[in-house]
C-alpha cells in the first residue's frame, strides 16, 4: 500500500522554494517587527536600520586628527 502524499491545500503556510529542501522560518525584527531577509539580520534579530539605532558607528578617526602648533624641540 502506498503512503498518500499530503494535499497542497491541506497544510497552508509557506511552501519550500524550488531547489530548497525546506522553507525558512519567518524572522521579524525585535524592535520594529518587520520581516528580516538578510542572513546577518536574521542572525542578530535586528534589521539594518534598527541595528544602526542601537549600535551607532563610532566617530571617524580622521575627524579627531588635527595639526598642532608647537615650538620646535631644542637641539634639532
Amino acid at each position: 500500500m502506498e503512503s498518500p502524499e499530503p494535499l497542497p491545500g491541506l497544510f497552508p503556510g509557506p511552501q519550500p522554494e524550488a531547489g530548497r529542501s525546506e522553507a525558512r522560518r519567518p524572522v521579524r525584527c525585535a524592535l520594529c517587527g518587520r520581516p528580516l531577509t538578510g542572513a546577518e539580520s536574521r542572525r542578530t534579530g535586528l534589521g539594518p536600520a534598527c541595528d544602526a539605532k542601537l549600535h551607532p558607528a563610532g566617530p571617524d578617526i580622521r575627524t579627531r586628527r588635527h595639526d598642532v602648533d608647537q615650538d620646535p624641540l631644542p637641539g634639532i
